[in-house]
């Protein structure tokens, strides 16, 4: 075989565009998950980086039907709807940016692309597993971080759908960024599909029911217990990349998540008793028993934080 084939086929294997999306030349995969290939490109333009999320063709199809469906936003409108306005702009703005967003070749049976601020970094899943639990004073600062960019969804009347530990990054200037807005939807929609990442999803997500910013609070307290203790509250005793496999963990996962109390923190780490009452809160069953939104949310982490990491007096 050639080298140009190899080439060829090996494009054709990660999914690698043998083009350029406009002005951005692509540098590197940076992420090739299930639904979506993440590519590092540089701009023609102002030669910087930038990421460029792209659909797979399969979830691509999926994705223009739900959008249809439901009538919601796709992805790249939804991030241009969230970025920050320019008074409010700058570099440590905790959702990710979006730039632009289209199809290859300007069809939309083609490839669905979504162009994003770069950020060099771990995900918050990553971290806990290789750091175990960041000291406490970083808990809270990643926790009040993501939480923030969450109540700018809020506060916008939709949901993210999608709150987990894969999806938030953390740069290398130690800021937290919440990313992937593909799921992102008006509150109150009860979808028959069930999206999300199983071991974060809300009890309603698997009951497809109208969703709610509480949705959203139920699956942050599933980030909190595992930022602050290092571990998920609900586990699956099932492991393997099949898809028989795959249904029956999301299944069980179901199952606890609907019917089982998690080990408190306090019995899994020492975690504090003002955090631990804000992550079983954010985790009660009962949606009405939750904070209302992710403004509650940080109100009351902001004052566990103060309890637990008081701030020097002034002259001591």
């Amino acid at each position: 075989m050639s080298p140009l084939k190899r080439f060829l086929q090996w494009l054709k294997s990660t999914g690698m565009p043998s083009r350029r999306f406009g002005n951005y030349h692509i540098m590197k995969i940076v992420h090739d998950g299930e639904k979506s290939v993440v590519y590092q490109a540089r701009s023609g333009e102002d030669d910087g980086l930038y990421a460029i999320k792209c659909y797979k063709p399969r979830y691509n199809r999926i994705a223009n039907r739900i959008c249809r469906r439901y009538r919601i936003r796709s992805e790249g409108e939804v991030g241009l709807l969230l970025n920050p306005t320019p008074d409010a702009d700058g570099p440590d703005h905790s959702l990710v940016r979006t730039m632009a967003y289209g199809h290859e070749f300007g069809k939309a049976a083609n490839r669905y692309y979504v162009i994003l601020e770069y950020i060099e970094g771990l995900n918050l899943k990553n971290v806990v597993a290789l750091r175990e639990r960041p000291p406490i004073e970083e808990c809270f600062e990643i926790a009040l971080t993501a939480a923030r960019a969450l109540a700018i969804i809020h506060e916008h009347n939709l949901i993210h759908r999608d709150i987990c530990t894969d999806n938030i990054l953390l740069a290398k200037n130690g800021r937290a960024k919440l990313v992937d807005l593909g799921f992102v939807a008006p509150r109150g929609i009860a979808f028959r599909e069930q999206t999300g990442t199983p071991s974060y999803m809300s009890p309603e997500q698997f009951q497809a029911k109208p969703l709610e910013p509480v949705s959203d609070i139920y699956s942050f307290g599933v980030v909190l217990y595992e930022l602050f203790t290092g571990e998920l509250p609900h586990k699956s005793r099932l492991s393997g990349d099949r898809a028989e496999v795959a249904i029956r963990r999301k299944s069980e996962l179901m199952e606890k998540h609907l019917r089982e109390r998690p080990p408190r923190p306090s019995e899994v780490s020492d975690v504090p008793p003002s955090v631990e009452s804000v992550i079983l809160r954010c985790m009660e069953k009962d949606p009405g028993r939750r904070f209302l939104n992710a403004r509650e949310t940080i109100h009351a982490l902001s004052l566990a934080r103060e309890k637990e990491i008081p701030r020097d007096e002034p002259g001591s």
